[in-house]
């Protein structure tokens, strides 16, 4: 059961997520946007359709769409956190879907009665290491020298949610930016979901 895919939408949203990231001056990232740009371009957000974004170019409509509430948000409430701050997390903050350098985090799900039972599209590549999402996004980042500032390292840390393990420690100290990912992501899958339910 293959998903149809929108190529021109899906050639839309990359040239606005290249731009954006192009916007940000660093070569680390133009080189990790370059090096992996078709995995990010067609990798989805989730693995199942009642999720959000399970579908080829889900995680890059799913970073535009955040990036864009948190500019909205950022403004409304006069928080003043530097756009070159907003763009790097919202853009970045969930690269660790696409995998490591040399593998898919995202296979596609083989078994029919998995997609037809359970609306499981992908399923996880079982030969990458263990790692949370927001973990590799970090290594990621780091293995293309891209720097990161305080409080844009703890919002993509923090970005996956407090009812994590790892990151009930930050509970009530979390950066503006973290809380501001955090609301801008909430808010994104509540109205796909709210659209799909329609």
């Amino acid at each position: 059961m293959s998903q149809d895919v929108d190529f021109e939408q899906l050639e839309s949203n990359w040239e606005t997520y290249e731009k954006l990231c192009g916007r940000l001056s660093d070569s680390g990232l133009n080189d990790l946007t370059t090096t992996l740009s078709e995995r990010i371009c067609m990798c989805p957000a989730s693995t199942k359709l009642d999720q959000f974004d399970a579908s080829p170019g889900g995680l890059v409509r799913h970073a535009l769409q955040v990036t864009a509430i948190m500019r909205t948000i950022n403004d409304a409430l006069g928080y003043n956190i530097p756009l070159a701050s907003i763009l790097k997390v919202g853009l970045l903050h969930d690269l660790g879907k696409v995998g490591d350098i040399d593998n898919r985090y995202f296979v596609e799900q083989d078994s029919t009665w998995h997609q037809e039972k359970l609306g499981q599209m992908y399923k996880f590549n079982e030969n990458l290491n263990k790692m949370s999402v927001s973990h590799r996004t970090l290594w990621l980042l780091q293995s293309f020298g891209i720097t990161l500032t305080n409080d844009e390292w703890l919002a993509i840390q923090l970005a996956q949610g407090s009812h994590f393990e790892e990151n009930r420690f930050y509970v009530g100290h979390e950066p503006t930016l973290g809380l501001l990912l955090q609301q801008a992501k909430a808010t994104v899958i509540h109205q796909q979901k709210n659209d799909n339910n329609v």
